[in-house]
């Protein structure tokens, strides 16, 4: 990645440190580059111009962890600690508290770092005048979740390395980036397997405690992924006249296009449509709303599952969102409340995803396996 974007700036534009170290005394000249990348913590924010935009790559944190120790054994210049670690076998390197206490939560570390740039130069400057070695890392605060999601959101490109090529366009043509034929590893295991094969259950739960933390940020920048790559395509359907987004209340055609995932085709009986929810546990439906506006979602259906809808879960965009049920007739109502707040922070894009459970098949002649029946689905706007 680095090599990759120094290509995209003259010589001259590009800081030429990758480590706090390389720029102790040097702090004020930061701002002067268009490109600073390297191994650097959050707090290096401070440093850079006000305007830059962020970019942070994260890879499955086990796979991190035991790809690093192996790096760490075959690298005399990756960290100062090989001396410890060149004749130790892997497992060793695993079952050794102070190697592992380095391999702690990185990536949530790197997240969460605080310190303002002064205080990190002053502390590296006077490990420095003792001949010490010392982190940019060292005297943070304990990484906290809420503080690395918070970090994940304000970051403009995050990507992980198991999937390193949809970041990548994504930030080509932001950037006006040269968009890259291909994408080599560099470091990459010259054996090419999985980091984790070999490794015993006793190992591998040794690494997971290590990582308690940065499987969490893990799971979290995942779900951010799904969520911008979202809003992008819903931005370019309304960009190309696909979508438009209603003044009003407006009612989603049951019988007409489908704006989401998760259903079957469109059954229509004179004037009247409907769909089944499947064939697997969950449906979506995905619409551009007012940003200034809040919403009532109001879906009418029928369940004739023997337990009913008392497994319906409900997440709109991506988070966990209480909703009210009630029976109507023969059927049942699921009505939620689409704030105002959360339609800003998302351009007004809204995914509403209804965890129906268990799909069934319902009969000898039709094989289908069938969530639940949608009659009518409706958005009630509500206004500011």
């Amino acid at each position: 990645m680095r090599l990759y974007l120094g290509e995209q700036y003259h010589p001259h534009e590009i800081c030429p440190a990758e480590h706090w170290q390389d720029i102790l005394g040097q702090e004020e000249s930061v701002s002067k580059f268009n490109l600073v990348r390297g191994h650097f913590r959050y707090n290096m924010r401070g440093l850079v111009a006000g305007d830059a935009r962020m970019l942070v790559v994260l890879r499955e944190p086990l796979r991190r962890t035991v790809s690093a120790l192996r790096h760490l054994r075959r690298d005399p210049n990756f960290h100062s600690t090989y001396q410890m670690t060149k004749d130790l076998s892997l497992g060793d390197m695993i079952r050794h508290p102070g190697i592992m206490a380095l391999q702690r939560d990185v990536q949530a570390r790197f997240l969460c770092a605080s310190n303002s740039p002064s205080e990190v130069s002053a502390r590296l400057l006077a490990a420095r005048a003792e001949n010490k070695e010392d982190d940019a890392g060292a005297f943070e605060n304990p990484p906290d979740l809420q503080l690395a999601a918070d970090r994940l959101e304000m970051i403009d490109f995050v990507g992980i390395t198991e999937n390193i090529g949809g970041v990548v366009s994504e930030m080509a043509e932001e950037m006006s980036y040269h968009p890259p034929l291909y994408f080599p590893f560099i470091n990459e295991n010259p054996a090419r397997i999985d980091p984790l094969q070999g490794l015993s259950e006793e190992e591998l739960d040794i690494v997971r405690a290590h990582n308690t933390l940065d499987l969490q940020v893990y799971d979290l920048a995942r779900e951010l992924i799904s969520r911008r790559s979202f809003y992008r395509g819903m931005r370019q359907m309304i960009r190309g006249g696909i979508y438009k987004v209603p003044p009003g209340s407006f009612e989603v055609a049951m019988g007409g296009i489908m704006p989401g995932s998760g259903w079957y085709a469109a059954e229509i009986d004179g004037a009247n449509s409907w769909r089944w929810t499947g064939p697997g546990p969950h449906c979506t439906i995905e619409v551009p709303l007012r940003q200034d506006a809040t919403y009532r979602f109001v879906m009418r259906f029928s369940d004739p599952r023997p337990q009913g809808p008392e497994k319906l879960n409900v997440e709109l965009n991506d988070m966990p969102i209480a909703f009210e049920l009630w029976p109507d007739g023969d059927h049942f109502k699921c009505e939620v409340v689409i704030d105002q707040e959360l339609l800003s922070k998302s351009f007004g894009f809204c995914r509403i995803r209804i965890d129906t459970g268990e799909a069934l098949q319902r009969g000898t002649t039709d094989l289908r396996p069938l969530g639940i029946l949608v009659r009518e689905i409706e958005f009630l706007c509500l206004e500011g």
